[in-house]
């Protein structure tokens, strides 16, 4: 076998001694364990084992984890404890005792030191960044996280800070409301979030926690942080049981959880759910992400044949629901709202060019609607200027830049305003 390119104490591990008796068929069968057999051989490698110390000294709580961590725990004794502790391996390892209470507390510390890397051939991959996961956590960040070609973590500003700012990152999901944002964060990172954004019940003015009142028409229903956890609306003050709103909200996750990329099964959710939740709700932008997504795949398969103008009004009401909320959770330089503008600007000059063509828009309204559109393909190159060329993003800028050639080519035909 070609080992080239393998680590030569791992070949020697494997190859010789007690490592000769490990089961071959561990990383075959359970590809999920290749991180925490990395870290192990790490450590078991005296030229290695210091590069890992910073880590694996963390402090955990492991009974939290145990009885707390919602399902974690024994994901992680299925998937990666019991094949490791049968495979061989803790006979094989020599530096240190391998148990399973080691086992998970190795898996708590890989993941709440982990963040999502692009290898170079495209696949999603775990990296963990010891110094990158010690910042402290906002739900609005004021910084932005780049990873280079050799897989180093460049941290930036993303927006203007002062001499004394707290630097700040973001372990969860912008677009999750409140409370999963801070369920998110215990299991991953097992801390408590109290931030502007997590004591501000309108979520910084988007509400994407809020409730429709069921008492007044135009009224919307905010939980009440420091009494007693109901929604209250804000016009009348009628009261909304958290118990209710718990309910309504597990029920619509199980919903979406069955959907199996239907479209009109989509639609009719969101339709069902409208009348019940502020429609910057997470649900309901959760609902619209996944309608525009398939949309967009329809309309590609439809692109050799007549496209659907219907389709493309559509996803351009879908993508530019999304623009306002995400601009307010994810302020300055930020990729998921340059990810955002992207779908616009994509179903945008669609639409623009169908509606030209045919003469549902003047020479003059179609110059305009390029105009506007190129300012905003400008704008989510500048929110990508620190992505490097192999990452996803890096793919994203090209295909920004072709939507801005496309539409610099149509200016140039038809006139600049």
């Amino acid at each position: 076998m070609d080992c080239d390119e393998h680590d030569d104490f791992e070949c020697k591990f494997f190859s010789t001694g007690a490592g000769c008796a490990i089961n071959k068929d561990l990383l075959v069968k359970n590809y999920g364990v290749c991180a925490l057999l990395k870290l192990l051989l790490l450590l078991e490698n005296p030229e290695t084992r210091a590069n890992c110390q910073t880590l694996i000294e963390k402090p955990i709580k492991l009974e939290d984890y145990r009885h707390n961590d919602g399902g974690m725990w024994q994901e992680h004794e299925e998937q990666l404890v019991k094949p490791i502790m049968s495979s061989g391996l803790p006979e094989a390892i020599k530096f240190q005792e391998v148990t399973s209470d080691l086992i998970h507390a190795y898996c708590i510390r890989i993941d709440s030191h982990a963040f999502e890397v692009t290898a170079r051939d495209g696949d999603t991959l775990k990296g963990v960044y010891i110094c990158g996961a010690s910042l402290p956590h906002h739900c609005v960040p004021n910084t932005v996280l780049a990873l280079d070609e050799q897989f180093n973590m460049k941290l930036y500003a993303a927006v203007p800070l002062k001499a004394g700012d707290i630097i700040y990152n973001s372990y969860t999901n912008p677009l999750m409301g409140t409370t999963q944002r801070q369920h998110q964060l215990r299991l991953s990172r097992h801390q408590e979030c109290s931030c502007s954004r997590c004591l501000d019940p309108t979520e910084l003015g988007t509400h994407m926690s809020s409730m429709k009142c069921r008492q007044c028409p135009g009224g919307y229903a905010i939980c009440d942080l420091s009494g007693s956890g109901d929604w209250v609306c804000e016009g009348c003050g009628a009261v909304l049981p958290a118990a209710e709103v718990h309910e309504l909200l597990a029920e619509v996750g199980a919903a979406l959880v069955e959907v199996q990329g239907e479209l009109p099964v989509f639609e009719a959710l969101l339709a069902q759910y409208k009348p019940l939740l502020h429609p910057n709700h997470f649900l309901l932008l959760d609902i619209k992400q996944n309608i525009a997504s398939i949309l967009r795949a329809a309309i590609l398969m439809n692109s050799l044949a007549e496209p659907c103008k219907k389709l493309l009004e559509r996803r351009v009401q879908l993508c530019g629901d999304l623009l306002p909320v995400t601009r307010a959770v994810v302020p300055g330089i930020s990729k998921l709202y340059a990810i955002a503008l992207f779908e616009f600007l994509l179903a945008s000059v669609d639409l623009s060019e169908m509606q030209f063509a045919e003469s549902d828009v003047t020479k003059q309204e179609y110059v305009a609607q390029l105009t506007r559109l190129r300012a905003i393909g400008k704008e989510a190159l500048d929110l990508l200027r620190l992505e490097p060329e192999n990452s996803a993003e890096g793919y994203l800028v090209e295909r920004i830049g072709m939507e801005l050639e496309r539409i610099e080519s149509d200016l140039m035909k038809y006139g600049r305003l």
